[in-house]
Formats: C-alpha cells, sequence, structure tokens
C-alpha cells in the first residue's frame, strides 16, 4: 500500500513540476531550493520503500513452527498456504513458503489454537521448544507477554523492525520501556483488514447534494461537528414500510459498537499515555476531552432514528453487522463504518461508495486518526527461544516473511481489497494514505487494564454519560497494575 501511495505522489509531483515549468521558466533560487528539498524528501522516502534485506545466505533446515489462531480472521491463511490458488491472495502466501524453502530450506507450518495464550504458556513451562514464533490477536498475545512467555523483539538478531515492511506505528505505540514484544507489519494482512474505515455512499450523496466530502478532508473540515450536521440535516433517514425504526429503516449512519473506539481515537486519545522512559501510565489531562467525546459519541450512536447500531439487533441475527452491511448495500445508509475488510465485501455493490477517514474532533486538530480493531493478530517471539542461535534464526525467518509478504501478498492484497473498489473512484487512495499515515494502536485498550476501555465502551453501548464514575474506579488501582505487569514482563 505504502509504496503504491509513495509511487502515486511521485507522479503527481512530476505532473506538477511540469505545468510549473510550463508557466514560469526561470524559478527564483528560493522556489528552485524549496523543489530541490521537496524532491529529495521525496526520493528518500521512494529509496527506503524499495529497501531490500541483506538476508544471509545460509540454510535454517527443518520446520518453523508458527503458533497462531487458526481461522479467526484467516490467520492460518495469512501465514501458510499448502498449494498454488486460485485466490491471488493465498497464491502469494503459498509462493511466499516456496520462496523460504527454496532460499532456506526451511518449512513453514502452523499450529493452530483457540487459546494461544494458554497453549504457549504450556509450552514454556514444559520446555518443549515447540514454536520459533506466535502470531494471535491482540488481547490474546498481550496475555502472553504479561506471563513472561515472549522475548524483546530487539535481541533478535536478524530482525530489523525499523524497515518499511514493519509497521512503524505498532512499534511506537506497543513499545514497553523501550522493549518491543510483540509488533505488525506485512507479514500478515490482518492489521490492514481491521482498520477502522469511513464509508459513503455515493449515489445517495449525489442525489442529497452534499458538498465534496474529499475535499473537505483535503481542507481540514471533515471533523465531528461537520460530520454529525450532515447526518442531521440531510432529511435521508427515515423508518421503514409499517413506520418502525428498525433494522429495516434508513439511516444516516450504520455501524456497531465499536464506533466508540473510533470516535475515541479519532479525537488523538488514547486510554493509556508513556512517559519519557516508555513507562505506560494513567493520566487525567483528557478527561474533559474524553466526557466531550462520550457525549458526542452517545448524541450519535443513540439517536435510533439517526443511527443503526448492529449490536443492538443480535436479537434478530446473531451476526448483525450483517444487518448494517445490508442496509448500505441498500441505499437504506449514508454512512458506514466498519473495519477495511469489508470493503472486499461490498465489491458488487451496485452504487458507487467512496472511503473517508475518521471525522477530526475539530479543525485545530492536526490529522485525521484511526484506530486498527484488536480483533487483528500481532506477532511475537517464543521467551525460549532467546538463545542466541535461535533467536537468530527466528529473526531472520520473520524478516524474510515481512519482506517477501510486501513483495508477494501486499500487492495482490491491495488488488483484490483496494483496486477493484478504488477503480470506481481513484479519490480513495488519498484517503487510504491518510488511513494508513496515523493508525492508533493503544496498549490500554489491548490490555484493558483494570477494564478501561471495555467500560468505555460499555458506557457508550448503555447510553450513559458517567464518564467521572468509571475514571474513580479504575485509577485506584491501575497504575500498580500496570508496573507489576512491567516487572513482569521486563527482566
Amino acid at each position: 500500500m505504502k509504496r503504491v501511495i509513495v509511487l502515486l505522489l511521485v507522479f503527481l509531483s512530476v505532473v506538477a513540476c511540469f505545468a510549473g515549468c510550463a508557466e514560469e521558466k526561470k524559478p527564483t533560487e528560493e522556489t528552485t531550493a524549496e523543489t530541490t528539498a521537496d524532491v529529495t524528501e521525496t526520493e528518500e522516502e521512494t529509496a527506503d520503500m524499495n529497501y531490500v534485506p541483506d538476508l544471509p545466505a545460509e540454510m535454517f533446515p527443518g520446520e518453523f513452527n508458527i503458533l497462531c489462531e487458526g481461522a479467526f480472521w484467516g490467520t492460518e491463511n495469512n501465514l501458510y498456504y499448502e498449494e498454488a490458488s486460485d485466490d491471488p491472495v493465498d497464491d502469494a502466501v503459498w509462493r511466499r513458503c516456496e520462496k523460504l524453502k527454496d532460499q532456506f530450506g526451511v518449512e513453514i507450518m502452523v499450529t493452530p489454537s483457540a487459546d494461544t495464550t494458554t497453549a504457549l504458556k504450556n509450552s514454556v513451562k514444559s520446555g518443549d521448544n515447540a514454536y520459533d514464533a506466535v502470531v494471535a490477536r491482540m488481547p490474546l498475545i498481550a496475555s502472553s507477554a504479561a506471563n513472561g512467555d515472549l522475548m524483546d523483539l530487539k535481541e533478535a538478531e536478524g530482525l530489523d523492525l525499523s524497515k518499511h515492511y514493519w509497521d512503524q506505528s505498532a512499534n511506537e505505540k506497543l513499545s514497553i520501556a523501550n522493549h518491543i514484544f510483540y509488533t505488525v507489519g506485512d507479514i500478515i494482512t490482518v492489521e490492514d483488514a481491521c482498520t477502522w474505515t469511513m464509508m459513503f455512499n455515493k449515489g445517495l450523496a449525489e442525489r442529497l447534494d452534499l458538498e465534496d466530502l474529499y475535499q473537505v478532508v483535503k481542507d481540514g473540515r471533515w471533523t465531528f461537528d461537520y460530520f454529525y450536521n450532515t447526518m442531521k440535516d440531510c432529511g435521508i433517514a427515515a423508518p421503514n414500510d409499517q413506520g418502525e425504526w428498525d433494522y429495516m429503516a434508513t439511516y444516516a449512519f450504520a455501524t456497531h459498537r465499536d464506533m466508540a473506539y473510533g470516535f475515541f481515537y479519532a479525537a488523538g486519545l488514547s486510554f493509556i499515555q508513556k512517559d519519557s522512559d516508555d513507562i505506560p501510565y494513567l493520566d487525567a489531562k483528557d478527561n474533559e476531552k474524553i466526557q466531550n467525546v462520550l457525549n458526542y459519541s452517545l448524541k450519535v450512536m443513540r439517536d435510533t432514528q439517526l443511527t443503526i447500531d448492529a449490536h443492538k439487533w443480535t436479537h434478530i441475527n446473531p451476526w448483525a453487522t450483517i444487518l448494517t452491511q445490508d442496509a448500505f448495500e441498500e441505499d437504506r445508509a449514508l454512512f458506514y463504518a466498519e473495519v477495511l475488510s469489508t470493503i472486499i465485501n461490498l465489491r458488487a455493490m451496485d452504487t458507487d461508495f467512496g472511503l473517508l477517514p475518521m471525522p477530526k474532533y475539530d479543525e485545530k486538530q492536526e490529522n485525521y486518526v484511526t484506530f486498527v480493531n484488536p480483533a487483528a493478530s500481532l506477532v511475537g517471539i517464543p521467551i525460549y527461544q532467546k538463545n542466541k542461535e535461535n533467536a537468530r534464526r527466528s529473526g531472520i525467518i520473520l524478516e524474510a516473511m515481512a519482506y517477501y509478504g510486501h513483495e508477494y501478498i501486499m500487492p495482490e492484497y491491495i488488488e483484490k481489497a483496494i483496486k477493484g473498489k478504488s477503480t470506481r473512484d481513484d479519490k480513495s487512495i488519498d484517503m487510504l494514505e491518510i488511513l494508513f499515515k496515523n493508525r492508533m494502536y493503544d496498549l490500554g485498550l489491548i490490555n484493558d487494564w483494570n477494564a478501561y476501555a471495555s467500560g468505555y465502551s460499555d458506557l457508550v453501548f448503555n447510553n450513559k454519560n458517567e464518564f467521572s464514575k468509571l475514571y474513580k474506579k479504575v485509577e485506584k488501582s491501575i497504575d500498580k497494575k500496570i508496573n507489576k505487569f512491567i516487572e513482569k514482563i521486563v527482566k
């Protein structure tokens, strides 16, 4: 994705450069210096995106066993596919396995487990050295770190987390006391699939004569107030044919309870902060803003004639998110917020749709921010692989998997999940750049210390605005719990 975006930006820069030359053939020294600086920066960024790791020319024969959650969000197929496939993404995973076999003599295998935390804990206790790596959903792998069952990835020789095929935002946000026990990158596509995304129905937007929303985003005017006022003023919401506001009614907004986190992180907030020593802690400085965001979330999500929340309809369908997807596909919702993987399911949608970032808290906020749903998986190395040679083997193979994931898998994933969509709407590629540029990973959400994050989500879902009560409940012992956690994992 980043390479596609960078190349597109380079192309646009060149076009702009020619246009500028046509208008003014004698640029000033100041203009020339500025242009040179911009080009140099772009060239450096592009060069970094083209970096090829210096992988060692040696063999690591035998199996490379990855403990993972199996079919959860397709994690197993993200890591291993046993044969060529008609599905381009699965086929790319298979080709990566074959490449690793040819280059290192290593056989990638996965061991699925519904409870990777317990499986790894038992493996560590027995000392069987069964797993070379672990890939698990955020809360599960965080629990493994809390158990002391993961090593610091910085100690794995051959693993260079600074490169473009590793998610730098994940490295920054998920580090603890300058240690990284889990991260993610192009080794899997699950974190891309789980990136929280806003979509809008272009047909309805045109029919309602809405302003160009892409331009609103670029102007920095795509804010909480703009989003709410657009929904309230568009006049699209209407009950069903029986006059009822149910899952068959028409709404301005379709989403589910995770949108509570969507608004929270879009406002630039975080449940847990980190100090200058990279130590997580609870800070009350944003409490007033959190209360404001909570009030806003209630105003949007609990208005049953404005928004349909899928999780309020699980009594109709346990997979209630299908109901909100249906509403969007059937032109019964103007806006739709879900994870990015939903795009694949919407490719057959008759009406064109576009992508947007989450709206900002206000125009003073510098960046648009989105979060990665904790259903995404992260990558770690079991503590017993800390032995120098074992850690080196795991580091090199994971590095190769991330790099070849970037080379083989990501282009196919983009083609399947993004390009098929963006051929309808080329401007969405700009929105995707914004989405991927500022993704939030929050230790407070992943670890959910003292049920702070989940407690906030419950407030929104249950239509309660008592944030101060929640904060008082968690502040009594959360720092003590965090410190205990740090003492256990940082040795």
